[in-house]
């Protein structure tokens, strides 16, 4: 047997050897980047669906603020009508006490869920200007200053850029 044959013979051998070796391994190289593949997609998805409700989350809580500012719009609107009337009704005038008490369900009611600390503050130095004024304490003047403190306050409450 010759020396040329022998290498030719283990040559064969593992190119064979070689096409086997790669008939397996290709498989498995397929199988996994298939399986990559898809666990790549898998965290993708997740990712996506992830920012989806971070973003669902974002404008949820803009639209409950921008409903929260209406409310807070409104409520403040008949607070400045509500502190109006008072400051121009005098006390002796049967009104006075309907819209006293109007104010009064207000500053209980609603107030207390949108108002923030500086309308809070104006509210109560309203209202104890209020009593002052029927105890005959203060004056109309002293009344309608407070009035205008509440309505400044709660204008300022609702600009742009002063959510509380």
């Amino acid at each position: 047997v010759s020396l040329l044959y022998l290498i030719t013979q283990q040559g064969i051998r593992f190119a064979r050897a070689r096409s086997v070796g790669l008939g397996i391994a290709g498989p498995i190289f397929t199988i996994v980047g298939l399986l990559f593949g898809v666990w790549q997609f898998d965290r993708g998805e997740i990712k996506r669906t992830q920012t989806e409700y971070q973003l669902l989350a974002r404008k949820d809580k803009i639209e409950f603020e921008r409903k929260l500012w209406f409310e807070r719009l409104s409520t403040y609107r008949s607070i400045a009508e509500q502190a109006g009337k008072i400051a121009t009704t005098d006390k002796r005038d049967k009104r006075f006490k309907q819209y006293v008490q109007v104010f009064d369900a207000s500053y209980w009611g609603l107030m207390i869920f949108v108002e923030d600390p500086a309308v809070e503050r104006a509210m109560i130095d309203f209202h104890v200007e209020v009593v002052d004024y029927e105890a005959g304490k203060s004056n109309g003047n002293r009344l309608k200053l407070r009035a205008d403190e509440l309505v400044k306050a709660c204008r300022k409450s609702v600009e742009p850029g002063t959510a509380p």
